[in-house]
């Protein structure tokens, strides 16, 4: 009995030690304090998960029908499509692309069929715009959807010359709620307008008090919604509103058309109705095209400009302003009536500027847009939980305000022969089969940044793929668990027909390596920014290559074109 108390006894002791042990550690690291900082999450790619084999399976054309100029992915209905810009039709025996249609939309099924869903297709471009897919039907919303505008009237008089007059004004506000829609991907109709009401302003009228607009119509201002009223600011009236004959004597001397009213009606009321509008007199004197800002707190003006008429010589006066750019002075308002010279110019920097080309804002009612529908990404996720997405290795260059475009030089190849004390190194059609391979990358986690990827290429895979016959890393789709790579004849039939032209850039490659060789190449970036000349052979052997690859297929343009008529490939990864 004793014994099993002494134990006991032991047991509880242990635990008391083990306890305030725990509590120490706590106290003295800060485990459970809020500045504890744990390290990050290592998302790195274990080296278990990179592929010991990659199978990259060309599947043939159906036909010979093959497509290019790839510009978009998505899925609808549980179905991938892709835009092509054009079909073609390959022979590859006599390597001949022939370009048939244009506007392909591409369906691919489940077992990685492509097939034609619509060519010369009426609704490509409508696809092409899309943002929105639903389930029963997709869509996308103008450029301006939700925007507001003014809608304008004019109308001609007679002078007193018997020569016409032309006189614009604004009649209201409008906004656009357009969008085009469809079920099918080809029949596309529109919905919405571009000119719904949302407010009306008063005619013009023979009265020229009865509104705003005068006898003529205001020819200029700027709108804003603030609170709980719209104000018409920076007014500008037209030129014969002080001249109702359209002529002027030049006894009368020159006259300002900026005007030192502005205007404000309470937004519930009618303002099509002249006299909801009260006129207030301007702090700042005659001025239009004034620069406006706001916050949900204050109203803020500044600059504008002062136009006038001037008579400069039979028959015509001369339009004129005088500018208050240089003016610093900012006026401000929390209930559009009360102004003062506004002490806080880091305010007036922080609020909203009203655009002077649409000249209306404040807080107008938001329009909602539609959620648009994510683009698809460039990579696809397999079920390993791996992510991976490809890439064409290739460079490109820029001359004379073009780009070029060359192969990946055998970099290690070319490494080990100035390892080995070589300073030159000959290209083999060999190289120049293996120059276009894609670059495979994966990544764990879901991809956000570009060191999230980590390239799992070069392994040993189909050899006759060429970068120039890759559809890049757009048009990689996930098919029932393996990587689907498009081909872009585009591609193809551009490097074929442009490789002749290439003189150019071989003789700049061959300069660059020259002068990397002997030591009179300069670099910007060398001696901590401050430049200079550099020497670096093993650079040189880079460039001199990549001239001799590009020599190499001017020679042989057959390389350029695939071996067979295929659409894509399929990418399998194996572990």
């Amino acid at each position: 009995m004793k014994k099993k108390f002494n134990k006991k006894l032991y047991l509880i002791f242990v635990l008391l030690i083990l306890v305030i042990v725990l509590i120490i550690s706590c106290e003295k690291f800060n485990i459970l304090g809020p500045t504890y900082i744990p390290p990050e999450t290592d998302f790195r790619l274990p080296e278990e998960a990179i592929p010991g084999h990659i199978d990259v399976n060309p599947v043939p054309a159906k036909y010979g029908e093959v497509f290019g100029g790839f510009s978009k992915k998505f899925k609808y209905k549980d179905k991938w499509y892709i835009l092509a810009d054009y079909m073609y039709d390959y022979d590859p025996e006599r390597k001949k692309l022939n370009k048939t249609d244009k506007n392909i939309i591409l369906e691919i099924d489940d077992n990685a069929n492509i097939m034609i869903y619509d060519k010369n297709s009426k609704g490509y471009s409508d696809c092409y715009y899309m943002n929105v897919i639903e389930e029963d039907r997709v869509l996308y919303e103008y450029y301006d959807y939700g925007t507001y505008s003014y809608s304008s009237r004019s109308f001609t008089t007679t002078d007193c010359k018997g020569e016409e007059d032309y006189h614009s004004f604004i009649t209201g506000i409008t906004f656009d709620n357009r969008i085009r829609t469809s079920s099918d991907l080809i029949n596309w109709k529109f919905e919405g307008a571009s000119n719904n009401i949302y407010k009306t302003f008063p005619s013009v009228s023979t009265d020229p008090n009865a509104s705003f607009q005068g006898r003529f119509g205001a020819s200029g201002y700027r709108t804003v919604e603030f609170k709980d009223y719209i104000y018409l600011i920076g007014l500008k009236e037209d030129f014969s509103e002080q001249n109702p004959s359209g002529c002027r004597s030049t006894d009368l001397g020159p006259f300002t058309v900026s005007k030192d009213v502005y205007y404000r009606v309470y937004k519930n009321k009618d303002t099509s109705v002249g006299a909801n509008w009260e006129k207030i007199t301007t702090p700042w004197g005659q001025r239009s095209s004034l620069t406006i800002r706001y916050d949900k707190n204050k109203i803020y003006i500044t600059k504008g400009l002062r136009a006038y008429y001037k008579w400069i010589k039979s028959p015509y006066w001369d339009y004129e302003i005088e500018s208050f750019e240089n003016d610093n002075t900012i006026w401000s308002t929390i209930d559009s009536l009360n102004w003062q010279v506004e002490p806080n110019s880091s305010a007036y920097d922080k609020a909203n500027e009203i655009d002077s080309y649409l000249s209306l804002g404040g807080n107008l009612p938001y329009i909602q847009n539609r959620i648009r529908t994510p683009e698809e990404p460039n990579w696809v996720k397999l079920d390993n939980g791996i992510y991976y997405k490809s890439d064409n290795t290739y460079s490109s260059q820029e001359l004379n305000g073009k780009i070029y475009y060359y192969p990946t030089v055998p970099y290690a190849e070319i490494d080990a022969a100035y390892n080995r004390g070589e300073e030159y190194f000959t290209v083999s059609q060999k190289h120049l089969k293996g120059a276009g391979k894609n670059q495979f990358f994966a990544a764990r986690e879901k991809p956000n940044e570009g060191d999230s990827w980590k390239l799992i290429t070069p392994i040993d895979y189909t050899d006759k793929l060429m970068v120039w016959q890759s559809g890049g890393e757009k048009v990689m789709l996930n098919i029932n668990n393996k990587a689907v790579q498009l081909v872009d004849y585009q591609q193809i039939e551009y490097m074929y027909n442009t490789i002749k032209d290439y003189s150019i850039v071989i003789n700049d490659l061959r300069k660059t390596a020259k002068e990397l060789r002997d030591g009179t190449h300069w670099s910007d970036i060398v001696n901590n920014g401050q430049g200079g000349y550099i020497k670096d052979v093993l650079l040189g052997m880079h460039y001199d290559v990549r001239a001799d690859m590009l020599e190499l297929m001017k020679s042989n343009r057959d390389y350029i074109m695939p071996h067979d008529a295929i659409t894509h490939y399929t990418v399998e990864f194996k572990y």
